[in-house]
Parts: structure tokens; sequence; C-alpha cells
């Protein structure tokens, strides 16, 4: 990901009559600091109040526009190429979106005001702290936003059903128990559950038993035999099979690796993050 002007202020006093039809090379995510004022992007209007956060695609044709008296203020980030799509892989087939974090003002203020300062100043490494605060923050957006979508009674029932089997992943559980527990039909629970975590409710649970197991292959001398019975499996040759499918290596080859770090990154991608709980802080 190349950054370019990753963060700059823009100020519109209030003559501000906003600019015509025109393409960036670049990659736009701009806040609202102050007032309001709207965008034409490929032909959409979005209107924008304080608070509010844009993207823009690079090569999109955008047309600014004043929408009152009132002067307004912005800041934007800016970065050509498509390192972030990775993450967030919507915004590469979209022109613009709009977001709406109003909890998160305060801190979308101050950590655009940082970036700002550190590119400014041109201080030592600003270059990959300003990449690491705009994919915090654009995180974070979306963080919200995927908060507000699953909210209700059908996020209330998976929570029941992951909190359940975070707490008896050792058990032999069924869609039928977790079915009876949330008063929920088996075919409901099911899409409901992959729906909001990716995984169905069995999935869910042999990927919580072999980040367990990895923790104990990594802290403990305990042979396979016993790692899979303490995990609740009949055996150690299917648990072997059910580690290899999740984590694409044998228990075997990662007890091996010298760096405990280096098998951090078969955690992360073990347990589908919970999008019903937003990160606090």
């Amino acid at each position: 990901m190349h950054m370019e002007n990753v963060a700059y202020f823009q100020y519109g006093h209030a003559r501000w009559i906003g600019h015509g039809p025109m393409t960036k090379p670049y990659h736009l995510f701009m806040f609202v600091d102050k007032g309001s004022l709207a965008y034409r992007v490929e032909g959409v209007r979005y209107m924008l109040q304080q608070g509010d956060v844009l993207y823009m695609r690079q090569g999109a044709e955008r047309i600014g526009e004043a929408v009152t008296e009132e002067a307004h203020s912005k800041y934007s980030a800016q970065w050509a190429g498509d390192g972030l799509f990775g993450h967030f892989p919507h915004l590469a087939d979209c022109g613009a979106m709009v977001f709406r974090p109003a909890s998160l003002y305060a801190y979308l203020k101050q950590t655009y005001a940082q970036m700002y300062q550190l590119w400014m100043r041109k201080d030592a490494y600003y270059e990959p702290l300003c990449q690491g605060m705009l994919l915090e923050l654009m995180a974070r957006v979306h963080q919200d936003l995927t908060a507000k979508q699953y909210t209700g009674k059908q996020a209330r029932v998976v929570r029941q059903a992951r909190d359940y089997i975070l707490q008896y992943y050792r058990e032999p559980l069924s869609i039928d128990e977790l079915s009876h527990l949330t008063g929920r039909g088996p075919s409901y629970l099911i899409t409901s559950f992959k729906k909001h975590y990716g995984v169905t409710p069995l999935e869910y649970m042999h990927r919580t038993r072999i980040s367990k197991a990895e923790e104990l292959l990594l802290e403990t001398d305990f042979n396979m035999e016993t790692i899979a019975a303490e995990l609740g499996y009949c055996d150690a040759s299917y648990f072997n099979r059910m580690f290899k499918k999740i984590a694409g290596l044998t228990p075997s080859a990662v007890r091996r690796r010298s760096i405990p770090s280096s098998v951090s990154e078969l955690s992360l991608h073990s347990l589908p993050a919970d999008p019903t709980t937003p990160e606090s802080g």
C-alpha cells in the first residue's frame, strides 16, 4: 500500500461552493469534523454531517457540493494501491460508501489529527505509523457498522449459542442440544449462526477446540492422546485429522516449531471474530 498525503486537513469556508467533476489517482477516507456538505460519486449523492466518514474509490468521478452557508471542516486520508482491500474487500467493488459512527467522533477526530501532525512533521517512521493508524480507524469504523447490523433477537440467539459452545466445547455438543437451549429450530440456528460467524455452530466448536489445542501443544508436553481426550475427541487420529483440516498443519508440525509466535497466526484464523460485540476503548 502506497500512501500519499495520508492525512491532511481541509477547511471549507462559508463561501465554499464545492468543485466540479474530477477523478483522483488515490482512494480517500474522509472524516467530517464540522458542518455539512455533499458529494456525488459516480452519479450517487452522499449527504454528510458532522461525524460522518466517506470512502471514495480511486478513479471514481466525484463532485463536491455545498449544502449550507455555514463553514465546514474535514480531515482526509489518501492512499494508492489495493493493500487495504485484503481487510475490506467490499470497498474494492463500490465507488463510495458512507459510515455514520457517531459514538466514535472523539476517537476519529483525535486519530486524524495525530496522523496530520505526523505527516506534517515527517518524523522517523511517520509513514508506517500513519499506515497503522489508518488501518485501525478503518477497522473501528467497520466494527461500528457491523455491530449495528447484527442487533435484535437473531443476534441474541446466536450469542447464546456461542457462549454455550465456549463454555462446554469439550463436551459432545449437538445441533439438537443447541436448538433446545435457544428455543429455535436447527435450520434457523445453523443459518443464523453462519450469517453472524461465517461457520456453523459445530464448526465453531471444532475451531474452539483446535485453538485450545494449539495452546496445549506449545505450553505443555502432553501427548496427542491426552490432548485429544482433554478436548473431547474420541481418539488421537480423529483429532489429528480435524486439527490439520482447520489449522493447515498437523499437531506434531506445530509442536516442532521452535518460536511460539510463529503459530500465532493460526489462532487468529481458528475462531471467527464476533461481529456483534464492538471493541471497547
